[in-house]
């Protein structure tokens, strides 16, 4: 995975990633090696530029998955959610319909870890109702 995204070709470091993300999860359960793996592919496919839905979807999750496992370093979750915000921002310039779809997610997950500034600006942009 790692040779792959020395090489710049990221496409192939993310479709390694996720087997060996599989797998670890298999093993392992939500051990940090898992979660480790997990934002690794987040990160490889931040990189990449593409699909701005389907990163924030899945910068989302790791977001939720690193704050549900106590995942440590705490900066690597609150940078996984500010990348998902700023993905966000890249979507709902492409397809403000889509960013509306995940704005949900995005804010509750951004309420959760105490972003409260960047969950204002989702609940702001999108008229979110705030959740409980």
């Amino acid at each position: 995975m790692w040779a792959a995204h020395a090489d710049g070709d990221l496409p192939t470091a993310v479709a390694l990633a996720y087997p060996l993300e599989t797998c670890l999860s298999g093993w392992f359960g939500e051990d940090p090696a898992t979660i480790t793996e997990s934002t690794a592919r987040a990160w490889l496919t931040l990189c990449q530029r593409t699909d701005w839905h389907g990163t924030t979807e899945l910068l989302i999750t790791t977001a939720l998955r690193c704050q549900a496992a106590r995942y440590r370093p705490e900066a690597d979750t609150i940078r996984t959610a500010r990348n998902a915000h700023a993905c966000w921002h890249l979507l709902r310039k492409e397809s403000p319909e889509a960013a509306a779809d995940l704005a949900g997610r995005l804010a509750d997950m951004l309420a959760i870890l105490g972003e409260d500034y960047r969950r204002g600006d989702v609940l702001a942009w999108t008229a979110v109702p705030a959740s409980g």
